[in-house]
């Protein structure tokens, strides 16, 4: 984990989280940033400003965004706009709900990453630890990037002749354009700032999923290594207890995850492919080198491309190294040891038969499958997309 100064615990923020690698201080800023922070106790200025912030932000942008349906020209618009954005701000809402409501629950699930049961014991569990991090920050720090880069893209807009506002063309009657410039940028400023925040909700929580599975995914490299260390019957007796104690915790919180996140990534898995259908069709359908903005469609895309990924992808690694396990068992001396110590590895070995595997409401599984299968319906969609576009020129 990277050696990073540590902050110091106040009132308002009882938790060390200068102890979290730097993607994880992110998304707790996100949560002060955008009214989410939950601890106790909280000051009254900090309540007022999250009444305000949700009152501007959440209830007038999305209020605004809603009523936008009503506005659109074209059935096709209309369609787009819904698999665009409106799955889009469903996703985040829940994520949002997940994090307020569940803060303590989070805040727990981070300290139990930290806790003297999940630290390293040698230098080679120190090395398998560190690569483990490594792995989570490759990923992480990427998809911070994309996303930000997705919202700042749409300041290509300013680019262009025409006035347009980049993410929904209507807000509450108020005219804009060349001749209320002043209105025009009011406007535009609003919908960035706003569709930035909206961001920083969705990548925490996509962060925050992360971070506890590639831990538990760490975990689980620790204990096999401890398994595959035991050369004796000594050694068994003394190291079984803790050993079965540990993968015990690790199931209890690859189940409370599950649980936590279930309602968040069971919209999330059944939106995204209609998503990035749509970011694909939008992107593909007016991409050539007068039309800047197509730019922000396929760096939207990418963002929703890797906010499938991610848990995907950690999940599968979950799965993978739960599986794993089993060979790190039988990569031990049983061979050495006792009658009775044998048996209590064979019973081991049949409980291990079944990997740890997590589901969005026992619908949709993590792992790369389902990124997969999301990708070819995606690709499916557009597809139809294409063949009807094509049809009516």
């Amino acid at each position: 984990m990277e050696a990073e100064k540590q902050d110091t615990p106040t009132s308002d923020d009882p938790y060390r989280w200068g102890d979290y690698i730097r993607p994880v201080r992110i998304t707790v800023w996100t949560w002060k940033i955008c009214g989410l922070y939950n601890g106790k106790p909280q000051t009254t200025r900090y309540r007022v400003y999250r009444a305000v912030f949700n009152i501007f932000l959440m209830v007038v942008y999305l209020f605004t965004l809603s009523l936008n349906v009503f506005v659109m020209q074209t059935f096709e618009q209309l369609v787009l706009y819904i698999m665009y954005i409106v799955f889009t701000e469903i996703v985040m809402a829940l994520k949002a709900i997940v994090t307020y409501y569940k803060f303590d629950q989070l805040c727990d699930l981070y300290r139990q990453t930290l806790g003297s049961d999940f630290k390293p014991l040698d230098a080679e569990e120190e090395q398998l630890h560190r690569k483990g991090v490594a792995s989570i920050n490759r990923y992480l720090y990427p998809y911070l990037v994309t996303t930000n880069l997705a919202v700042a893209s749409s300041c290509l807009y300013l680019l262009q002749d025409d006035y347009r506002l980049p993410y929904f063309p209507w807000i509450l009657g108020i005219e804009y354009g060349p001749t209320k410039r002043l209105n025009y940028g009011l406007l535009f400023a609003y919908q960035v700032i706003g569709m930035y925040l909206h961001m920083l909700i969705n990548v925490a929580i996509d962060v925050q999923l992360s971070y506890l599975l590639g831990m538990i995914s760490i975990q689980l490299d620790l204990i096999g290594k401890r398994f595959r260390s035991l050369h004796t019957s000594e050694q068994f007796r003394e190291s079984f207890v803790g050993l079965m104690n540990h993968h015990g915790k690790v199931q209890r919180m690859t189940a409370e995850i599950e649980q936590l996140f279930s309602a968040a990534y069971f919209a999330q898995f059944g939106s995204s492919g209609l998503v990035i259908c749509a970011s694909a069709f939008k992107t593909s359908s007016m991409f050539n080198l007068y039309e800047l903005t197509a730019i922000q469609n396929l760096l939207y895309m990418l963002s929703m491309i890797f906010q499938m990924f991610l848990p995907c992808r950690f999940g599968n690694e979950v799965t993978r190294k739960s599986h794993l396990l089993r060979t790190s068992i039988y990569s031990s001396r049983w061979y050495e040891m006792g009658l009775q110590e044998r048996k209590t590895l064979r019973m081991l070995l049949q409980r291990m038969n079944k990997p740890l595997t997590l589901k969005a409401f026992y619908f949709f599984n993590y792992n790369l499958q389902a990124f997969t299968t999301t990708l070819n319906m995606a690709y499916s969609l557009y597809a139809l997309l294409q063949r009807n576009a094509l049809k009516k020129v």
